[in-house]
Parts: C-alpha cells; sequence; structure tokens
C-alpha cells in the first residue's frame, strides 16, 4: 500500500475516534486540528512537532487531532513526507472539519532565512517555502481560530505575510535573528524544549505560555552563551484575542 493511502486511512481513524469522542461528551469537547509539519529531514525537526502534538494531547483540555508530516526518513518511517501535496491533504482535512469552537494549531520545525523556509525531504536537495508561498497553502485555513508556530531561524520575517484577522502567530525567532539548537544531532532545538515546559503546565492561556517560551529561551541562550539572542515573537489578530487569553491550554 502507498504512503499516502495510508497516511489517509490514519486521518480517517483519527477523525473517527475524535467524532466518537466529542459525541460521548456531555458536553462536546472542543477540537484541536494539530497540524505538524517537520520540514527538515533531521531528528530535531521531527521531534519538535511529534512531542509537542503529545505534550497538548495529555494536557490540554480539547480533543487533539494530530496530522503529522515529515521529511526525516528512516526506515521504519511514521510519517507521510511534508511536500506539498501532503500539506495541501492535512490543510483542507483541518479546514473541512474543524467546527465552531474547534481551533487549529499549524507547527511548523525547519531551518529557515529572511522571508522563507528551508525544506528537504530525506537526502534530496533543499528547496526553499517563501513566506508567500506558505500563506497560500494555509488559505483554506481562513475563517478558523488558528495558531501558527514557525520554529526556525530568522521566522519573525514571515508574520507579515501570515497575518490574519482569526490567526495568532509565533515566530521562534526575531526577522534578523538566528535560533539556536537546530545542529544535525540535537533532539530538541531551545525553542522546541521550551514549548515543551510550557505547556507540560495545565490551563495556561497562549499569552502564557509564550511568555514563559521566551524567557525559557533567553535562559538557554544565556546559559550556553548564544548571541545575540534570538527573541521570539508573537502577533495575535483582532478577532483571536480571547484564544490568546483564556486558560486553554
Amino acid at each position: 500500500m502507498r504512503l499516502r493511502t495510508v497516511a489517509a486511512a490514519i486521518v480517517g481513524a483519527l477523525l473517527t475516534a475524535t467524532s466518537a469522542m466529542k459525541a460521548d461528551a456531555q458536553p462536546a469537547q472542543r477540537r484541536l486540528f494539530y497540524i505538524g509539519l517537520a520540514l527538515y529531514s533531521e531528528t530535531w525537526s521531527q521531534n519538535d512537532v511529534v512531542a509537542l502534538s503529545d505534550e497538548l494531547q495529555r494536557n490540554s483540555d480539547f480533543a487533539v487531532v494530530p496530522l503529522i508530516a515529515s521529511n526525516y526518513i528512516t526506515a521504519r518511517r511514521q510519517y507521510p513526507v511534508a511536500d506539498d501535496a501532503q500539506i495541501a491533504t492535512l490543510v483542507r482535512t483541518a479546514a473541512t472539519h474543524a467546527g465552531p469552537g474547534d481551533i487549529v494549531v499549524v507547527h511548523i520545525s525547519t531551518h529557515g532565512g529572511p522571508g522563507l523556509l528551508a525544506s528537504r525531504i530525506g537526502n534530496q536537495q533543499t528547496t526553499a517555502v517563501t513566506a508567500r508561498s506558505l500563506a497560500q497553502r494555509l488559505a483554506p485555513l481562513g475563517g478558523h481560530d488558528t495558531v501558527v508556530i514557525v520554529s526556525a531561524c530568522y521566522s519573525g520575517s514571515l508574520i507579515g505575510a501570515l497575518r490574519a484577522p482569526d490567526r495568532i502567530v509565533i515566530a521562534a525567532a526575531r526577522a534578523d535573528r538566528s535560533s539556536f539548537g537546530c545542529a544535525a544531532r540535537a533532539q530538541h532545538t531551545f525553542f522546541g524544549n521550551a514549548e515543551l515546559e510550557a505547556f507540560a503546565e495545565p490551563h495556561r492561556s497562549l499569552q502564557q505560555a509564550f511568555d514563559a517560551i521566551r524567557g525559557d529561551v533567553a535562559r538557554m541562550e544565556r546559559e550556553q552563551d548564544y548571541k545575540p539572542p534570538s527573541e521570539p515573537q508573537i502577533w495575535v489578530g483582532s478577532n483571536v484575542r480571547g484564544l490568546y487569553e483564556a486558560p486553554l491550554f
């Protein structure tokens, strides 16, 4: 069976299971559609997106629907590759099935440069995903409360293209700064580690979680003498202030 067919079957099973939970819950449990995109073919990229999905499933009040694709290729691959077609499938799945009260989280982990992200599948040539291209890929999520998290160097440079009234955009670094912890053999980036610590605390708002992430990243950079500091960034759309401030995670 082709990998994409397997992936489609997994997505269908996850949606069926989540629908059953929703039907049984009184009142119905809100769902969080988690689109995790490990765009780079190294361990930390996949670990960051998978571990945050696991953390949210353990500690958030949402019924989490994990929709993960990864370009980290191993002999026992667990996830479909994060190519254009698969990303479109995952975004379309979330956009189609998310209802009122549900939210979508898009978490991307990769290398980056000013205005772009790197995509590398296995040992293939690295290609660039521009800010504009990423915005187009996420466009079907318009109308849904969405949190976009971009963990990459210079990721703050993508915020302008990703802004929308119903969207929160979190970037691991300023537009003109690197982020740290993405050496080839690393298990997690600094930002990825800080995310796990922040969301391990239940009943936090995104505002509280982001403040904790930013402080934890700064601490790791000071302790290991990484300069200049990455200074993670956030932008909050006018329609999602409540999502930003409510203790939902």
